[in-house]
């Protein structure tokens, strides 16, 4: 009995150790660039496909043809978490303990420069209306469906933690362009090979079919679940989940109400905080009555 009650003091003893310790995150990047910024960005293959102009693109690859193209803050330069989907991806984080921070940002990427070879920094950016736009037309007139998110500008992260713990999420452009960002956070990253388009909508309530908020696979991917959102994230007000220990969750990135989908395009600078899961307050009352048995048992013993 005295064993049993003494690992049980242990555990959550040891639950709140882990809650405080701290150690460096890992920041990953696709160095894939573009050279017009409304261009979508993280394809992870580059290919020369049915034009056969000798010029290999990302988006003739579809996400599944060609040649692999390098990470930086990766073993061996490969991708991270073995991601095996067809969908852009430009960014991954692991974090560490509860305490743990880290940015994403292409000054952070910077720090890898030439580690690849013509790596300079990585092309992190986002445009105003990728994640749901201001529902005008170029000629600025309402559009039928209203506002919708786009594919095109979306960005796509990958985010897994050693420990159980809170991840709180803030977004800011470096131009000062726009301020309010939309997050969709998602438990697994894609697992689609099949062909894959940047070309597409998503976050369209009104659209026929409907493309609501909460929908899994926006993208046509696989393996995600949709786990939450928030349509306004800036540098001040975050969005916070809870990051189980060892998984991986994709995050979509872009701004909102600001522009259309080709346009309003800025580089953004992403902050991610952590802390940890609060413990339940019968728990900490539970570790107080068994350290006091064990007290009783002890002076019991002492007077025999």
């Amino acid at each position: 009995m005295k064993s049993v009650l003494a690992k049980a003091i242990g555990l959550v003893i040891a639950g709140t150790a882990l809650s405080g310790s701290a150690a460096a995150s890992t920041t990953m990047y696709n160095t894939f660039t573009t050279t017009d910024t409304s261009a979508t960005d993280g394809w992870t293959r580059t290919f020369d496909g049915a034009d056969v102009d000798s010029v290999a693109t990302g988006p003739e690859s579809q996400g599944n043809k060609g040649t692999l193209v390098p990470w930086v803050g990766t073993t061996g330069n490969a991708l991270p978490y073995s991601y095996s989907g067809s969908s852009h991806l430009n960014w991954a984080v692991q974090l560490s303990g509860a305490g743990d921070s880290a940015v994403i940002s292409a000054a952070d990427s910077a720090k890898y420069a030439g580690t690849v070879t013509g790596f300079t920094q990585a092309e992190i950016d986002t445009g105003g209306g990728a994640w749901n736009d201001n529902g005008l037309n170029a000629q600025g007139q309402a559009t039928v469906n209203g506002p919708t998110g786009w594919r095109h500008q979306t960005d796509i992260g990958l985010i897994s933690s050693d420990v159980t713990q809170k991840v709180t999420i803030n977004l800011s452009t470096t131009n000062s362009l726009f301020s309010r960002f939309g997050v969709t956070v998602f438990e697994g990253m894609d697992t689609n090979t099949g062909n894959y388009s940047h070309h597409g909508s998503w976050n369209c309530p009104g659209c026929t079919p409907a493309k609501p908020f909460t929908a899994e696979n926006p993208f046509g991917t696989t393996g995600l679940t949709n786990i939450g959102h928030s349509d306004n994230v800036t540098d001040t007000i975050g969005y916070t989940f809870t990051a189980e220990a060892g998984k991986v969750y994709s995050l979509y990135l872009g701004g909102v109400g600001f522009d259309r989908w080709n346009s309003g395009v800025a580089g953004y600078k992403l902050d991610l905080a952590t802390s940890p899961v609060p413990v339940p307050g019968a728990v900490w009352l539970f570790g107080s009555a068994i350290a006091g048995m064990i007290g009783v048992n002890r002076r019991r013993l002492s007077a025999a």
